[in-house]
């Protein structure tokens, strides 16, 4: 338990072994100075953008947009509404995040509070220690994962303002199948102060409403993506922020 709640650690730690996107590069890391030479340690590492648990800059996908060192701090602090879509995901590894599924947690919960991340829990986290499982490659070595439905992000941009991040547990915010169509949730959702965060874990742990998630992410400048410590906090019941039906919807 930490000073005003529990805090759980929603990032992948950052390895070269770490499961990574087809079209990204392991990072790799090198040693510069040693205990037995230097009297000190440290490494020199060599990765992409978007390695590990990592940030999507509207810059990523849109010309023009906003790279990373330019998402507001504040943006960066966001309550937390946690889709769940595991039991259609068991059945379906292309499933994606539908606008019904929204809609559903509006009736359970309330309107989206604001400012909010969505975040997609498909429980496929629990497969990042296997790469042939994490990507979902199939016997022709394609590969299959969930994500969000294109018509979930446009929803969500056009319908839902107080909604500035999209986040998954999974290698991208579109499905595998999205990606090979042309990645059409990236598309619809990157662009102004909406960001996405992948390759997220432990979602399971947080509650679908009344958590906190805090993206600790480096401001690179000119950069479309970096690496980042994601974390979700969840406040001691009487410090617990203002959410569901009593949040502005707006």
């Amino acid at each position: 338990m930490g000073l005003i709640g529990e805090t759980v650690d929603l990032s992948h730690p950052l390895s070269p072994a770490l499961p990574h996107h087809p079209d990204v590069v392991p990072p790799s890391v090198t040693t510069v100075a040693g205990f037995d030479r230097d009297g000190c340690f440290a490494g020199r590492w060599d990765l992409d953008e978007h390695s590990g648990t990592h940030v999507d800059a509207p810059a990523h996908f849109v010309e023009g947009g906003a790279a990373v060192h330019a998402i507001a701090a504040a943006d960066l602090v966001l309550l937390a509404a946690v889709v769940d879509i595991r039991d259609r995901v068991r059945g379906d590894a292309d499933a994606r995040l539908e606008v019904a599924d929204i809609l559903d947690w509006e009736r359970r919960h309330g309107p989206l509070p604001g400012p909010c991340a969505v975040l997609a829990l498909t429980g496929w986290a629990e497969r990042i220690h296997d790469r042939g499982r994490y990507l979902g490659l199939d016997d022709e070595g394609r590969p299959h994962w969930p994500g969000f439905a294109a018509e979930t992000a446009r929803f969500l941009a056009a319908d839902r303002p107080q909604v500035y991040a999209l986040g998954i547990d999974t290698p991208s915010l579109d499905s595998a199948a999205g990606e090979r169509a042309g990645s059409a949730v990236h598309h619809g959702w990157l662009g102004g102060r909406r960001y996405g965060v992948e390759n997220l874990a432990n979602l399971e742990r947080l509650p679908p409403v009344g958590g906190v998630l805090i993206v600790g992410v480096p401001a690179l400048v000119g950069a479309s993506g970096a690496p980042a410590r994601v974390l979700g906090l969840i406040p001691e019941p009487d410090l617990q922020p203002i959410g569901g039906s009593a949040a502005s919807s707006a």
